[in-house]
């Protein structure tokens, strides 16, 4: 009896390996955070002392293989006076889609009611600007991210954190290496870090866009 029960013990701890070893499914959590007083324009300088320093969003990514969903939480801050700085993603985007096998990818929109799939350039970055790869490493969440730096001209240098030993090539906020999942962006405005992963099944269905739901072109 003692036997047999340690042989079950052992076929427990070897399955519960082979299934943590499985990384082509799962969601990731992003926070998000914004610079209020960096974000400012040269004619809101005078309010910097009455709106709060930063408002952290968080971002929520699905994956399943090369096929990505990305969600955005709405959230707010409020200053000691008593201002409120909303976090926007602009557009009223609710949901970002990735096909990583055709390149492609959708903005889902939400206008007064009405849901609008915007469907994007190729390997969309988020931001314009070329991407040039740095000589920089950066651990985050036990993966050794490599450097990709974009250099835009409204937002400044944008640094990207990118692993290789995920299936996907995306990231928060919609931004893309080109190849590689994106753990981590730096830049004056805007910090973003993926606080965890979880390997669990994700349904086809969850990442894949609406079927009724109208798509428009991104250039209409």
């Amino acid at each position: 009896m003692k036997k047999m029960m340690l042989l079950l013990a052992v076929a427990g701890i070897t399955t519960t390996t082979a299934m943590a070893q499985d990384k082509s499914q799962g969601k990731i959590n992003y926070d998000v955070t914004l610079n209020v007083h960096a974000s400012l324009k040269p004619d809101q300088l005078q309010y910097k002392d009455m709106m709060p320093e930063t408002v952290v969003n968080k971002d929520v990514l699905y994956f399943n293989g090369k096929k990505t969903r990305l969600i955005h939480e709405e959230n707010e801050a409020t200053s000691d006076e008593g201002v409120k700085v909303k976090f926007d993603v602009g557009q009223g985007e609710k949901a970002f889609y990735t096909d990583g096998t055709t390149g492609q990818t959708w903005s889902l929109i939400e206008e007064d009611g009405k849901k609008t799939l915007i469907l994007n350039g190729k390997e969309e970055t988020g931001k314009t600007g070329e991407r040039k790869p740095g000589t920089r490493t950066k651990e985050i969440l036990g993966f050794t991210c490599r450097e990709m730096t974009i250099e835009n001209e409204e937002a400044g240098l944008i640094t990207l954190w990118v692993t290789d030993l995920l299936p996907f090539s995306t990231g928060p906020m919609g931004f893309s290496a080109g190849k590689g999942a994106v753990l981590g962006l730096d830049n004056k405005r805007l910090n973003i870090i993926a606080t965890a992963i979880n390997y669990s099944p994700v349904n086809i269905s969850e990442v894949s866009i609406p079927i009724d739901v109208p798509i428009k072109n991104e250039k209409e």
